[in-house]
């Protein structure tokens, strides 16, 4: 089977990603810097390629101011901390090190010297605070590159020629007989109905899933939006193609009938694994901005990217399993989609629940 160039491109900024990914964890450093205002402290990194013991980047940070801004009702909206920064690696001629000024907003990091610094938390006092730190250049730099290739991957996929998604869509035809294709013109208007019915669930479902003001400051972005939207519009896809499983089930002696149903499925799949793909690469984003970092193995992100993984295998499921339109397989299809709903609902439900972490926001 000759794969097709955008195809090549997802499975390449996949691994792009992975590299990334690696290159953080073994050469990136990552941390927590507690800062009061009478007081400075120092962050280093040592570069594991240096000759010599002297730190490779070292700036000294001090507070000098924090403050919380409220808004209109009252509520924190952000948090703000101003720093001076000195770098003791650069001097001028005279012998004095210059301090530069920065800011360190939610949402918003500092960049200084290849460190990004992050609002973490503060002291009840209000006259010191935690900031979140790291000093990975390299690693980001790869990982955002595979993002990018991804998404622009997966939009070119749908408009790519001669590929199995098109081929699925084309098998719903029926040939030349007329009654076929008037099958078709229903089902074709049966998956832009599916379709609309998704858009517009996950509209609802993020409108009751995403939290109420006020909202916390980490949440006050418009990424917040973006990133429910996308999770809910998969979420939708995945529990239409999981009922499409179930009417399957239902249906196997209709053993035409049944095999479009599979058909159906196949085809729903690519548009909810990119979305939910999309989703969990936009909180990847949006966790570095905050946070400092991309991935920080919270349960709601693990069992998110083990969805992912779930779904990815039924997407791959005809070269994993030949393909036929036997009663038996097309039974198995249905089980296997049915089953992979129940990953979607411990995401969504049992991590909440059981589990905490990170994305609870009690």
């Amino acid at each position: 089977m000759r794969y097709k160039p955008v195809t090549v491109l997802i499975h390449l900024a996949l691994a792009i990603i992975i590299v990334g990914a690696l290159v953080t964890h073994f050469f990136g450093v990552q941390g927590d810097i507690h800062l009061r205002a009478d007081k400075a402290e120092t962050v280093t990194y040592q570069s594991p390629f240096a000759s010599n013991p002297s730190p490779f980047a070292s700036v000294s940070l001090f507070l000098w101011d924090f403050h919380i801004l409220y808004d209109d009702e009252g509520n924190p909206k952000d948090f703000v901390s101003e720093l001076r920064l000195l770098d003791r690696n650069k001097q001028h001629s005279e012998g004095q090190m210059p301090i530069d000024e920065g800011i360190v907003r939610m949402n918003k990091p500092l960049k200084y010297k290849g460190f990004r610094f992050c609002q973490s938390d503060y002291d009840s006092d209000g006259y010191g605070v935690v900031l979140s730190y790291n000093y990975d250049p390299w690693g980001i730099g790869i990982t955002y590159t595979g993002y990018a290739l991804l998404l622009i991957a997966m939009i070119g996929f749908f408009f790519q020629p001669r590929t199995r998604f098109r081929a699925l869509l084309k098998s719903l035809t029926g040939g030349a007989d007329p009654a076929a294709k008037r099958s078709y013109r229903l089902v074709r208007a049966g998956l832009i109905a599916l379709a609309v019915f998704a858009l517009v669930m996950a509209i609802i479902m993020t409108k009751v899933v995403t939290p109420k003001p006020p909202l916390q400051p980490v949440l006050q972005t418009p990424l917040l939006g973006i990133h429910v939207s996308v999770i809910m519009l998969a979420y939708t896809l995945f529990a239409i193609i999981a009922i499409n499983g179930i009417i399957g089930l239902c249906t196997l002696k209709l053993r035409i009938t049944n095999y479009e149903l599979q058909i159906v499925s196949q085809i729903l799949l690519y548009p909810a694994l990119f979305c939910l793909t999309t989703g969990i690469f936009i909180g990847a984003v949006w966790a570095n901005m905050s946070w400092g970092r991309y991935w920080g193995w919270d349960p709601k992100e693990t069992w998110a990217l083990i969805t992912m993984i779930v779904y990815a295998a039924l997407l791959h499921w005809p070269i994993i399993v030949k393909a036929n339109a036997s009663a038996k397989h097309n039974a198995a299809y249905h089980i296997a989609c049915i089953v992979a709903f129940f990953f979607v609902l411990f995401t969504y439900f049992g991590v909440s629940y059981l589990l905490g972490g990170l994305h609870s926001y009690n």
